[in-house]
């Protein structure tokens, strides 16, 4: 078996592996891992597809690497594993590669919560916790984001990331957020890329449909982990492959939509990849498709005393391959756009 080590100005890149390569974020994180400076692609975890070349399954001539099964990935020697699997797929394995000394930014929603009664409310038993204490969980674009002695770094979820873009300065400098609406819109890509007729080009082509019902959504207990707010969240699939509109409605706010800019002009000083729009300009999906920037607006309804906030972002991007990736250079002390300019 053959580690490929590369040489970047003189310096040793990173061997990263990834496992569920063949999932939707996880083909989104080997298209970006290859294009990372300092990273080398040594693993690619997959079942059905284990042995089968990844240049031709993502036709593409300088992919190198097969498919490998996942009990065959260590054999690889990486020193950074991003896990794409579903929650509880590979936990075990997870909590074994950090035992070991590897890193893992975990995307499932196993290390969501640093709470295991919060977590175990909303999916069950964990089935690793003595895992937890190695893990630490927070969002890339928190400037105040602290990785510590972790091995493990869970990723938050799609939804939560653009909610915590819009509200998380508001928390985060003591404001009080008692209760708000969250109207959320995917791609359907973000639904798991599982053979469903529901899913079909058929059954979704001009065609929007809610699913979940309120407080029934995974997603809205780390909307109010981030918040501390009571969370009504209601999502809904869009008819396009990537894309995530979320608009936040907050009722009888204690500040107002200039200062709420003022606490995201200060939270997110510097940052390259959050975008401040000046109200009454709508973010849009389609300028951040394929990327890691995420578009946010505040807005007031003077009439109805309340606020709008709106985010969009890519769902595969900033809220799941992109931030993850954004993680792993803030951990590795490189800059957190490293291999993400698009």
């Amino acid at each position: 078996m053959r580690n490929i080590v590369y040489i970047c100005n003189g310096v040793k890149t990173m061997n990263v592996a990834v496992m569920g390569a063949t999932g939707y974020a996880g083909q989104e994180l080997v298209r970006r891992i290859k294009r990372h400076p300092r990273w080398s692609l040594v693993a690619a975890t997959a079942r059905a597809e284990a042995g089968e070349s990844l240049a031709d399954w993502y036709q593409r001539s300088d992919f190198e690497n097969v498919f490998v099964p996942l009990e065959a990935m260590v054999q690889y020697h990486p020193d950074l594993v991003f896990n794409a699997l579903p929650h509880q797929a590979a936990t075990r394995e997870v909590h074994q590669l950090a035992t070991e000394g590897i890193r893992v930014i975990d995307l499932s929603a196993d290390f969501r919560f640093s709470n295991q009664a919060r977590y175990e409310s909303v999916y069950g038993s964990h089935p690793a916790p003595d895992a937890l204490k190695m893990a630490t969980t927070g969002y890339a674009d928190d400037p105040s984001m602290d990785y510590g002695d972790a091995r493990i770094v869970g990723n938050p979820g799609c939804y939560p990331t653009a909610f915590f873009t819009l509200m998380g300065p508001v928390r985060k400098a003591g404001i009080t957020v008692e209760r708000v609406m969250v109207d959320g819109k995917s791609g359907v890509t973000g639904a798991g890329r599982h053979a469903r007729v529901s899913l079909l080009m058929g059954e979704m082509a001009e065609n929007v449909e809610s699913y979940s019902g309120p407080g029934q959504h995974r997603h809205t207990a780390e909307m109010e982990a981030a918040s501390g707010a009571q969370v009504v969240f209601q999502p809904h699939l869009m008819p396009m492959a990537r894309g995530m509109l979320v608009t936040v409605y907050w009722p009888n706010p204690p500040v107002s939509a200039p200062e709420v800019y003022a606490r995201w002009q200060e939270f997110y000083a510097g940052n390259p990849f959050v975008e401040i729009l000046p109200s009454g300009r709508a973010p849009r999906t389609g300028r951040v498709r394929g990327t890691n920037r995420i578009e946010i607006m505040a807005m007031e309804d003077v009439r109805g005393g309340s606020m709008v906030l709106i985010a969009a972002q890519d769902n595969l991007g900033k809220g799941a391959a992109g931030q993850a990736m954004q993680h792993a250079n803030r951990w590795n002390g490189d800059a957190p756009d490293l291999g993400l300019m698009d």
